[in-house]
């Protein structure tokens, strides 16, 4: 084992970093707040609407993460085509935080709506009774209630995203997978074992990392909690 090598080619993986670690939040954030607004028109059994998006959740949870990503890639241009729009120029990363998005927003959408009907629908009723509005029912009794409940499996929907990621090169991003194909090919297959051990202990560090957060998440929740309960 190499390890002079390793800490040699460090610097490479290092300098792409930043894709990766762009990628991750972007997807996870955006996919956030796409899974909420799937949530709530499934819950609302909105006509139509909400077969659609069982549809696309029964879709993005089916399809491999590679293929939604050749087919952002590539299918999404000529789709747009057919109405007069050009995006063929849409440029890999955009194309992967697309993909991401849509396929971590899959997966929240079922994270969050049992984390919804968990709340008894009695606090729902009594919000009303007490005259809030549904933007304060919803903010101060549905939503302290919903988090504690989704934030296990919101972490783990990032865990998986971290490692979605491993994929992105295949469309062309030159991400840490990126920079590892173009070193193993420039020295003709030879210390493999070294360059793949080198990601997978970023990887894993990227995996600690937000595995921490979600724990401090957690304990800040339950302390919010324990704070609430000694102040009623």
């Amino acid at each position: 084992m190499d390890f002079k090598f390793m800490i040699e080619i460090l610097p490479e993986f290092l300098s792409v970093l930043h894709v990766t670690i762009l990628i991750i939040i972007s997807a996870s954030t955006l996919g956030l707040i796409l899974s909420i607004f799937v949530t709530m028109i499934r819950i609302k059994e909105i006509k139509y609407l909400s077969k659609i998006m069982t549809l696309y959740i029964s879709f993005t949870r089916s399809v491999p993460i590679v293929l939604q990503l050749f087919l952002v890639y590539y299918a999404l241009p000529i789709l747009f085509s057919l109405v007069g729009i050009n995006i063929s120029n849409i440029s890999a990363v955009i194309a992967t935080i697309i993909a991401l998005t849509l396929y971590n927003g899959g997966y929240l959408a079922e994270v969050i709506r049992p984390a919804y009907l968990a709340v008894e629908r009695g606090q729902h009723e009594a919000a009303l009774s007490l005259g809030y509005t549904p933007f304060q029912k919803f903010t101060r009794i549905i939503v302290p209630q919903v988090i504690p409940i989704a934030l296990p499996g919101w972490g783990n929907a990032l865990i998986y995203l971290i490692h979605d990621t491993s994929l992105i090169f295949v469309i062309g991003v030159l991400d840490i997978m990126g920079v590892a194909n173009l070193l193993i090919s420039q020295s003709y297959g030879s210390n493999q074992v070294e360059i793949f051990l080198t990601i997978a202990i970023l990887f894993w560090i990227l995996c600690l990392i937000s595995d921490n957060l979600v724990r401090f998440l957690e304990k800040r929740v339950k302390y919010s909690q324990i704070g609430s309960g000694i102040k009623q």
